[in-house]
């Protein structure tokens, strides 16, 4: 009897003496891989497609050090007379914990299609995975080390269990940050000119849209450097957001009239931002939103920039102001947004 509890403590120590090894995985836009090292494997986390902010895809690799044995993840709960039955013929070794013949299999908590072998040095992708903004995801994975017996049989010697609990912080990147930022002071360069259509302005319209347009010829090309560096293509979330700038810049309307120079009277409410569709003023809104919350000072960044958040809801509520006066009058959606965006960012 001893020798039968021993040999019961001994099995159960065993199969328990291993508890799931757990790492935390944090991603974001500035920090886009981390790399878990095993020992006998490496498994690599990469921030891919975001998508507005919301969610992003994370691709998992898993590289095999092994220079001898065969790791392996299964895509279902299989029993131990199933596994004898795939195509590389699987069984449990002698030494392996449990019951025999009423062992089953632990399964990858992830979707797969089927059973994944890992020769030694092998480096294979699974399935990305989606990870919600500033939201968790759990990536379970029991890995089972085999040796081959022969050429068509796989025998498992042990399993380790790896949890992976993968966080993504989708803020905007600092590339991103900077590009806005230069988008932002151009666009406001561009509001506060007054184009001079007076004939008895000495310079022709033209003439003085010209330095603004070459800036903003710059700064796209300046954008599609950087999203050929990360070599996007047109349906990911990176590439929307960047050539969202670009499309941004497309949009600047110059404010054409008298530059007040040749005794022409400026009549109700004018300021930089009368040239702006409520669309664009929404868009405004929104870039100040992010950088104030991205921010490591968020009370900082909100001084420095609540001058223009009210200068920019102001122009769209004034009631002389014939940009925007009878739209805002009229409602509609972007109305909605920019009173919801202007009172998210006095209640950051």
């Amino acid at each position: 009897m001893r020798r039968i509890f021993v040999y019961t403590l001994l099995c159960l120590l065993a199969m328990t003496a291993r508890a799931d090894e757990q790492k935390k995985i944090n991603l974001s836009n500035d920090h886009t891989q981390e790399t878990v090292s095993l020992g006998y494997c490496n498994i690599f986390a990469t921030l891919k497609n975001a998508d507005d902010d919301s969610s992003a895809e994370v691709s998992v690799e898993l590289e095999n050090l092994d220079e001898t044995n065969v790791l392996i993840l299964f895509d279902e709960a299989y029993s131990e007379k199933s596994i004898k039955k795939l195509n590389t013929s699987i069984r449990f070794d002698k030494k392996f914990g449990g019951t025999k013949n009423k062992r089953v299999i632990d399964p990858y908590n992830q979707p797969l299609n089927q059973v994944i072998l890992f020769q030694p040095s092998d480096k294979l992708a699974l399935p990305a995975i989606r990870v919600g903004n500033e939201q968790s995801e759990k990536c379970r994975m029991p890995i089972y080390i085999a040796k081959f017996k022969g050429k068509k049989k796989l025998i498992l010697l042990e399993k380790q269990v790896i949890e992976l609990d993968i966080e993504a912080e989708l803020k905007p990147s600092k590339e991103f940050l900077s590009l806005s930022s230069e988008c932002e002071k151009l666009e406001n360069d561009i509001r506060r000119t007054v184009i001079c259509t007076n004939p008895k302005h000495k310079t022709s319209a033209s003439k003085q849209k010209e330095p603004y347009e070459k800036r903003i010829e710059a700064l796209k090309e300046k954008i599609d450097k950087a999203i050929a560096a990360h070599n996007w293509s047109a349906t990911d979330g990176g590439y929307k957001r960047y050539n969202g700038l670009k499309e941004r810049l497309a949009n600047v309307n110059f404010r054409e009239g008298d530059c007040g120079k040749h005794g022409r009277a400026k009549e109700g409410h004018t300021c930089s931002y009368c040239s702006l569709s409520l669309q664009q003023i929404y868009h405004q809104l929104d870039d100040l939103y992010k950088r104030i919350y991205s921010s490591s000072n968020r009370k900082d960044a909100k001084a420095s920039v609540m001058n223009q958040v009210n200068a920019l809801y102001k122009c769209c509520t004034a009631t002389d102001c014939a940009k925007h006066a009878a739209a805002w009058k009229k409602g509609g959606d972007y109305k909605n947004k920019i009173t919801e965006r202007y009172n998210r960012i006095k209640n950051l």
